[in-house]
């Protein structure tokens, strides 16, 4: 045996001996929060929980969207739509002549443009509005 097959010999030994005692000291960390929990139990400390002996809610869809809607964050572009939403309505509400109104639609499209790169569907794309179509577009934004 040359000395490279000793060094390996002894690299797996002491890998082995490591292991073992990782394996005992999860076993017994383990054994000590399974008793520490069953005693918590025992003492009543699950007793006033809130929805205790309810069905859990399980949501439909994956986790982050659950997440995000219970924290009340939405997507950029659904903010952006309410913002455009806001904008519309803020443009009809002032009655606005087409003259007077062409550089704040201009913003406004500027901002669809910007939604429709962001929404994560093309069917979801809005066009352009126009002093024209502002209130018809309303409809569609609200």
């Amino acid at each position: 045996m040359d000395w490279n097959d000793r060094k390996k010999k002894a690299a797996q030994e002491n890998q082995q001996h490591t292991t073992e005692e990782r394996h005992e000291h999860l076993s017994t960390r383990e054994g000590m929060i399974e008793s520490a929990v069953d005693e918590f139990a025992k003492n009543g400390g699950f007793n006033d929980l809130p929805g205790k002996g309810k069905p859990i809610k399980i949501e439909d869809g994956d986790m982050l969207t659950t997440i995000l809607k219970n924290a009340n964050v939405q997507p950029p572009w659904i903010e952006l739509r309410k913002e455009i939403a806001a904008d519309l309505k803020r443009v009809i509400d002032r009655g606005l002549t087409a003259g007077e109104a062409e550089a704040e639609l201009e913003d406004i499209n500027q901002k669809i443009r910007k939604y429709n790169r962001l929404v994560p569907n093309s069917l979801l794309q809005k066009g352009l509005v126009s002093a024209a179509n502002v209130h018809s577009a309303y409809e569609k934004w609200a």
